[in-house]
């Protein structure tokens, strides 16, 4: 698990297991412990874990400090529509322009380590890894003001650019901010309802059948 500046807060060794709900489950826990209140966490999983973290012992702990669980953006659009429009960053206040996929770039760095640790013995194993990540953190604290820097000049950009399209779309479309938000609360909703078949379209269907039944009986 890493902050959205790119800092390791906790690492689970998953050697022979694979990945395991307990392991979210206690990088969760840790991350209440660290962090407190207000916090919010990206994954692959982010409906199913919302789900996994409701049912467990740590419920509770993560319902009172209003933890939000979100999609990744990349994996999110590729998911279900309907979790998109529940828990995708780009619906979420708080996200800004985080991807939630740094975890993604520690896991990519670390297969250099792969030569070194592939035959080692268990502490070596551990050792190298450890160094590794620490390096990793170190990098990162070195380029945190660059970092924080260009973030702040592509928000601006992105504000810069499509605040007057914004502006011209909502005025030829006679729109209010609220509009935008009742779309995804219509979309939501008109998804929902599209789980269920319409009985009239059963109906139809039911009649369809019935008549090719009696024509190959005929």
């Amino acid at each position: 698990m890493a902050c959205r500046h790119g800092f390791i807060e906790c690492i689970t060794e998953m050697k022979h297991s694979g990945e395991l709900a307990k392991y979210g489950l206690a990088a969760i826990n840790c991350m209440l412990d660290v962090c407190g209140k207000d916090q919010g966490l990206g994954h692959d999983i982010g409906c199913t874990s919302r789900k996994t973290v409701a049912s467990s012992s740590i419920s509770t702990k993560a319902q009172e400090p209003n933890l939000i669980i979100a999609i990744n953006a990349f994996h999110g659009y590729a998911h279900n529509r309907r979790c998109q429009l529940a828990h995708h960053p780009l619906y979420l206040e708080g996200f800004g322009i985080e991807d939630l996929k740094t975890c993604e770039q520690i896991f990519s760095s670390s297969n250099c380590a792969c030569g070194l640790i592939q035959h080692a013995s268990y502490f070596y194993w551990i050792q190298y890894l450890d160094l590794h990540f620490d390096q990793w953190d170190k990098d990162k604290y070195l380029e945190l003001s660059n970092f924080l820097h260009n973030n702040y000049v592509q928000a601006l950009r992105i504000i810069d650019e499509y605040t007057p399209l914004l502006n011209e779309f909502k005025t030829h479309k006679s729109l209010t901010d609220d509009a935008f938000l009742q779309w995804r609360e219509d979309e939501s909703e008109f998804l929902t309802n599209l789980a269920l078949e319409p009985p009239s379209d059963a109906i139809a269907v039911a009649y369809i059948e019935e008549l090719e039944n009696s024509s190959v009986q005929s």
